[in-house]
């Protein structure tokens, strides 16, 4: 598949959402672009200069024109990918060709990992703003949860990058017990 590119160091996870503010030219024809052809744009990271080689396509779920005459977007991550290739182009607008990772499968969550959801539903209430992006949160889906989780954490590009190169969420759940349980210890 062949994406326009926005690197940020947002990190998005398949049903993470987040707002955009666009304005720089070769954006807003990468948001024609990802509007007339109903497959999105992916969202990678960067460390330094270097694209990082997993990223999130995400898709726009609505937009604005914002009081400052910026254009507003929210988008929601919908897969994972790897990229193959990049190459920037006239405008500076970053294209490559990726190939789709499959996502986390859904899974109930066990009695021993209620805790990490409990925690999220709690940050949720103290972050209304954050969770107001989430109408339908799923807190029973320990996939999900884990990827909340790590959108929010604030942990390294590589182990961020490392995450989403998983075909589960086991890592990330080891991961994240071992986090949050040491610090619901204090």
């Amino acid at each position: 598949m062949q994406l326009p590119l926005f690197p940020l160091k947002l990190y998005l996870l398949p049903g993470g959402i987040s707002t955009l503010r666009i304005f720089e030219p070769r954006y807003v024809r990468l948001v024609k672009m990802a509007m007339a052809s109903n497959e999105g744009f992916g969202l990678c990271m960067q460390t330094d200069d270097n694209l990082c080689h997993f990223g999130s396509r995400v898709v726009i779920t609505d937009f604005d024109q914002m009081p400052d005459g910026f254009l507003g977007i929210t988008v929601r991550a919908i897969d994972k990918f790897v990229i193959n290739q990049h190459w920037t182009e006239d405008d500076g607008l970053i294209m490559a060709t990726t190939s789709i990772i499959p996502n986390w499968t859904p899974t109930e969550i066990k009695y021993i990992d209620r805790d990490l959801s409990s925690g999220l539903q709690m940050l949720f209430e103290e972050y209304p703003e954050h969770a107001a992006h989430y109408p339908h949160p799923d807190f029973e889906d320990m996939a999900w949860v884990c990827q909340r989780w790590l959108e929010i954490l604030p942990i390294g590009t590589e182990q961020k990058q490392w995450f989403m190169s998983r075909s589960d969420h086991k890592a990330a759940l080891s991961f994240l017990h071992s986090v949050i349980d040491e610090e619901l210890k204090r």
